[in-house]
């Protein structure tokens, strides 16, 4: 008797494990097929020269057609508006399409993933900030140190100068 009930709970896990593939394989197709559908709504509004969307095209689209596949990949708006600041690391207002589906692709996983996500984001923007200073100080601070006038120089020919190049 205890061999028949092995062999039935085993069949009924195998069993089990295979529709929760299914399942999962499904959800899965249902999920691609939304953020295509996106994909095409963002790519169909009016972009930019260098194929970047602007933050109102993009409100035009969660806030009209692109709500209900919002909603059905469990994306509630805030998020989807806050995903758009992350991924604006120079300020610009504006994001790649590709980029921006990605995004919310990772959204989907677990609150860990999102807090990676958000953290990754977070040190682009915190980098570009600080490449601006450095040019900044390379451009301004290190003419003025080695003692030229920084609105003299172009900025080739500070680099030059700081390089240790005569001008």
């Amino acid at each position: 008797m205890n061999t028949v009930s092995a062999v039935y709970v085993d069949a009924l896990l195998h069993f089990s494990s295979l529709d929760r593939d299914v399942v999962m394989t499904e959800r899965n197709a249902i999920e691609k097929s939304h953020l295509r559908q996106l994909r095409n709504l963002f790519n169909s509004q009016p972009l930019d020269a260098d194929g970047l969307i602007q933050r109102k095209h993009l409100l035009e689209v969660l806030t009209g057609e692109g709500a209900h596949h919002f909603k059905a990949l469990g994306i509630q708006l805030p998020v989807a508006k806050a995903l758009f600041r992350l991924l604006d690391v120079e300020d610009t207002r504006t994001v790649a399409v590709d980029e921006y589906v990605y995004g919310l692709l990772h959204l989907k996983g677990n609150a860990a993933t999102i807090h990676m996500a958000t953290l990754m984001y977070q040190s682009k923007r915190l980098l570009f900030k600080v490449q601006r200073i450095s040019n900044l100080v390379e451009d301004r601070v290190m003419p003025m140190l080695m003692g030229v006038d920084p609105h003299l120089l172009g900025a080739r020919s500070a680099a030059q100068l700081q390089n240790g190049v005569s001008i």
